[in-house]
């Protein structure tokens, strides 16, 4: 169950975020591909989606169902749904705990100890 939820989710999500809602256009295409194999005989695939997606757009009198072909015209609109979900607890377990002692590194040209006296003081009465 939550397999299909999780998949319609993300069809119905792609479908209106993206123009990934073209391809349900697909079926006008064959459509109009038929309609000019009927007009013209010896129209191909690549001549048809070249007249129809790569040259000028011709005004004539199919060209509303042009408009209508996928890909030809995008509206470029966006619907998002958003799911608040509330937030997984993670627990992790150590097996191996271990303790990292610090480890204090000095240079040789610079030793605190020899500068501090001389610098920080602690305030004196006057």
């Amino acid at each position: 169950m939550k397999y299909r939820l999780a998949r319609f989710l993300l069809i119905l999500f792609l479908l209106q975020s993206t123009e990934l809602g073209e391809f349900l256009k697909f079926p006008l295409l064959l459509q109009h591909y038929g309609q000019h194999v009927r007009l013209h005989p010896g129209t191909t695939v690549i001549g048809f989606l070249k007249m129809h997606y790569f040259d000028k757009t011709v005004v004539d009198e199919d060209y509303a169902q042009d408009m209508q072909l996928p890909f030809k015209t995008l509206d470029n609109h966006n619907l998002t749904i958003q799911l608040s979900m509330p937030p997984v607890a993670v627990a992790i377990a150590c097996l191996h705990p271990f303790h990292l002692e610090p480890k204090i590194v000095y240079y040789s040209a610079f030793v605190p100890h020899t500068f501090s006296g001389k610098v920080f003081q602690p305030p004196k009465p006057a």
